[in-house]
């Protein structure tokens, strides 16, 4: 009996999921919704989901929808049409979705690679090779029992491969079971490493700042991330400022004009920190305030470094060394290239004098922290 509007009705049952690889995938069966809960429809959803999940990890997640849309549509003209499919729900689980793989590779559905569509080799070989076993237990039976008769010796080879078939299906099992089993303990170790990286996440959230001591800081609570980054950009902002002005071959007066560098950044830094957030702001906007702050003085002072260095012996005989070259190329502008080229090269001159300079004064520091100078002094090692 035909419904009038069936086809409609059909194409509704299925269009009112809202995935499209449902749609997709279902196309070929869409009257089965008609005959199927509401119940039945959500058991069968998660089916076809799962089906779905195998199909993208074997060819794409793209190519998933269409292969089992072509695997219902082959199973249903198995099954020799819709009309004589009894049990739409028994069919689609037990038959429709499941895939049937005619070899142990993963990737086989009734002989058909799933990932590029063509026959699968793996059969193939399983073909030829139970073909040459065939001949070979054939052979050794006729090699035993010359004299029996045909049908004697055709009833032994049968006996013979059932044997080597039960054999082989037995292995095939041991291997299928080794591997799930290999499965299952990669899954079990996966499992546990994210559990143990999920607890030493939450450790590390939940541990107290090394500095203050407040908790769930993870290690460190941004006031004293913010007081770190000041010390450190203080420090470098000293460095420069004692590097150009210091007599590296004195350690004495490498100490004592590092203290009072300290003692001129810090105050510096109060009173520019005071002017930008107001002498009564909150500590933490002042401690958020203070590495910027103290980011503009440490490029200063390097700006101020480098300007000095340019003035050096070492970084104008460069720039004239320099200079000179590009006058001897000649051509029309030479002059004015020549400038800037000399320029560029009493850059880089003062650049590697100052890295140069701050390399002694580190080292200065390491070997003053070594031993004790005179007068008592010991310098504390940057």
């Amino acid at each position: 009996m035909v419904v009038p509007g069936g086809g409609r009705q059909q194409e509704r049952a299925v269009a009112g999921l809202s995935d499209l690889r449902l749609r997709v995938a279902l196309a070929p069966v869409t009257w089965l919704w008609l005959q199927l809960s509401r119940r039945q429809q959500k058991v069968a959803l998660r089916s076809v989901e799962r089906a779905l999940d195998v199909l993208a990890g074997i060819a794409s997640p793209a190519a998933a929808p269409r292969l089992l849309a072509s695997r219902l549509a082959d199973r249903l003209m198995e099954a020799g049409g819709k009309d004589r499919v009894r049990d739409p729900m028994g069919w689609l689980l037990g038959r429709g979705l499941v895939q049937r793989p005619a070899c142990p590779d993963v990737r086989c559905d009734d002989g058909i690679r799933l990932d590029t569509g063509s026959d699968c080799p793996t059969c193939g070989n399983i073909v030829h090779t139970r073909r040459a076993l065939r001949a070979q237990i054939t052979a050794l039976v006729e090699a035993e029992r010359p004299y029996s008769d045909p049908a004697t010796r055709r009833a032994e080879v049968d006996r013979c491969l059932r044997k080597e078939t039960v054999l082989e299906e037995q292995q095939a099992q041991s291997r299928r079971v080794r591997t799930v089993r290999e499965v299952e303990q990669r899954q079990q170790a996966i499992a546990r490493r994210r559990v143990l990286e999920e607890e030493a996440e939450l450790a590390r959230w939940q541990a107290p700042c090394a500095d203050c001591g407040l908790p769930e800081s993870a290690g460190l609570c941004p006031t004293c991330s913010h007081r770190r980054r000041t010390e450190k950009l203080v420090g470098e902002a000293v460095d420069l400022a004692v590097s150009v002005r210091a007599d590296l071959s004195d350690a004495s007066a490498v100490a004592e004009l590092t203290q009072q560098c300290e003692a001129d950044t810090h105050a510096l830094l109060a009173v520019a920190c005071e002017r930008a957030c107001g002498a009564d702001a909150d500590p933490a906007w002042v401690a958020f305030t203070e590495p910027q702050v103290a980011e503009r003085i440490r490029n200063e002072r390097r700006s101020a470094a480098l300007r000095l260095l340019l003035q050096s012996k070492e970084a104008v005989a460069e720039a004239d060394a320099a200079y000179q070259a590009g006058l001897r190329r000649g051509g029309r502008g030479a002059e004015e290239a020549a400038e800037q080229v000399a320029e560029e090269a009493g850059r880089r001159a003062a650049e590697f004098l100052l890295r140069r300079r701050l390399g002694e004064l580190h080292s200065v520091r390491q070997r003053a922290a070594a031993r004790p100078i005179p007068g008592g002094v010991v310098i504390d090692a940057a």
